[in-house]
């Protein structure tokens, strides 16, 4: 695939070329329905809610990535469709395609990770009834099955996503799916210490999502893009040594609106700063024809850590949790 020289980026990102979200899906967004300031009622999202969330979604994006079905401890006897809000997710997307008549929005399903076998396995057939359920609503909904979620970190726990990727690919195939992983550590399947592990999910893999995220104090558009091209097509490239069919995804990438981040200090976390690298993200992922997943579709307030943390979505929640979002850029309210 060719790459594009850093003049032709600056060219697409201030709008010499302009591209619609809907003609194709390059341009996705990570989505849970993490929303609300206390974090502690996931669990209490209705069906209508996360539904409203990703009709907000769809005047911006028309794909997403979710990242679990909600398993716990606490829930992993019960009803698939019962555990926290992020069940609801696929059901939701296929309702929405069925009233457009048309898959307007399409999933790729996420696994969490748990170190509890049983629960896993709940997680993982539960992915699969969703899947089900969406397609046979609405086919098309669910396009694939993300199995973790930046869990492969070194050779145990990438043996056990190798696990679950080679023990259901042929589940997951004889029903239309895909199968892959979200990992951070792209780059060691050059010459890092995870490079054999990895080599080996690429081949029982139809899908990689690498989250790339800009490098340290970045304060230009522009410049963040072209590091994160480089490191996907130096990743991608890794890859495709040992499958040239795996289909290489940015999973995640983003720019906090407020406070500090790993990558940024407060000052270069900015609503300007983190619109202009979501344009020149849509216009690099169009012109590439690379699919792009943004982190992350709405604020998450309830998260610990950098304060940036929590303000990465394009979307903001009411202040007083009122069911109205605001985009960050524009002030618009969406209902």
């Amino acid at each position: 695939m060719k790459r594009l020289h850093l003049l032709t980026i600056v060219l697409l990102f201030y709008g010499i070329v302009s591209v619609h979200c809907q003609a194709i899906n390059y341009f996705g967004v990570g989505y849970s329905p993490y929303v609300r300031s206390d974090g502690s009622y996931w669990n209490t999202y209705t069906l209508e809610e996360i539904s409203q969330m990703l009709r907000i979604v769809l005047t911006n994006h028309n794909s997403i990535s979710s990242y679990s079905m909600g398993v716990s401890e606490w829930n992993y006897g019960g009803p698939w469709d019962q555990a926290d809000g992020n069940c609801l997710i696929a059901r939701a997307a296929a309702q929405i395609n069925r009233d457009h008549q048309a898959v307007v929005l399409s999933l790729s399903q996420g696994i969490y990770q748990n170190e509890n076998p049983t629960i896993q396995q709940v997680e993982i057939n539960n992915a699969f009834l969703a899947a089900a359920e969406a397609n046979q609503i609405r086919p098309g909904t669910v396009w694939g099955l993300t199995f973790t979620n930046e869990y492969v970190v070194n050779l145990a726990t990438g043996q056990r996503v190798l696990g679950m990727l080679r023990g259901n690919r042929d589940r997951a195939h004889s029903m239309g799916l895909r199968i892959g992983t979200r990992i951070h550590i792209c780059g060691e399947i050059w010459n890092g210490p995870n490079q054999q592990i990895l080599s080996e999910i690429a081949q029982a893999s139809d899908f990689i999502m690498c989250n790339l995220y800009p490098g340290p104090n970045s304060d230009d558009a522009i410049r963040a893009v072209q590091g994160i091209s480089d490191a996907y097509y130096s990743a991608r490239d890794g890859f495709w040594r040992f499958n040239p069919n795996l289909e290489v995804i940015i999973g995640e990438t983003g720019w906090a609106s407020e406070g500090e981040t790993f990558f940024n200090p407060p000052h270069l976390n900015t609503v300007q700063h983190m619109g202009n690298f979501w344009n020149a993200m849509r216009n690099w992922a169009f012109a590439n024809r690379v699919k792009v997943q943004m982190f992350a579709a709405f604020d998450e307030p309830w998260k610990p850590g950098p304060s940036g943390e929590r303000h990465f979505g394009w979307w903001r929640r009411a202040p007083d949790n009122s069911l109205y979002y605001i985009e960050k850029t524009t002030g618009n309210i969406f209902r």
